[in-house]
């Protein structure tokens, strides 16, 4: 909004402009309380949390791709990658990707079931292990590639669960005002 723009809004409005903001922040807040969520101490009998930001990324750029851009989502990676102790990049790089993946996917497809979104993210998920994994491989730091896998599989399991979220968080914040 441009000042004129704003000078020739009624208080009323100005002040629904400038209150209703903030709902814009609303999917990024929501992938970075899911990644401090992810730094929870949890204790598991395999090493393999569910990467809940990723699922966030994917289904805010699902419901909301305005509001969830590549270069958002980079920056939501790098606060990942510093969260965890990752090379710079990793994460971010991963995160603008699964983002333009899915605005493209969209755009050219249009939406879909439930069931179909749940089977793609399963395969974004699974990419998102094997390029992390090749992403450390070439920072020096890869591991194992089972426990890459096994988060896939964890990532995958807990994706309802994120979309549940990431709807209720958009019926209560995004609907029209």
């Amino acid at each position: 909004m441009t000042a004129a723009d704003y000078r020739l809004r009624s208080p009323a409005d100005r002040l629904r402009w400038l209150t209703g903001a903030w709902r814009r922040l609303v999917p990024a807040a929501s992938v970075l309380l899911l990644l401090l969520a992810m730094t929870a101490p949890v204790v598991l009998p395999w090493p393999a949390l569910p990467q809940l930001g990723l699922a966030a990324i994917f289904v805010w750029a699902t419901f909301q791709p305005g509001l969830m851009p590549p270069w958002l989502a980079f920056l939501l990676g790098l606060v990942a990658d510093l969260l965890f102790g990752l090379p710079l990049g990793v994460e971010g790089l991963s995160f603008a990707l699964t983002a333009l993946f899915v605005r493209l996917f969209e755009r050219r497809f249009g939406h879909h079931r439930f069931g179909f979104d749940w089977a793609l993210f399963g395969l974004v998920a699974v990419v998102h292990a094997l390029l992390g994994w090749q992403f450390m491989l070439f920072a020096g730091g890869a591991g194992p590639l089972l426990p890459q896998f096994l988060q896939a599989a964890t990532t995958t399991v807990t994706y309802p669960l994120i979309v549940l979220l990431c709807a209720r968080l958009q019926r209560r914040w995004l609907r029209a005002a």
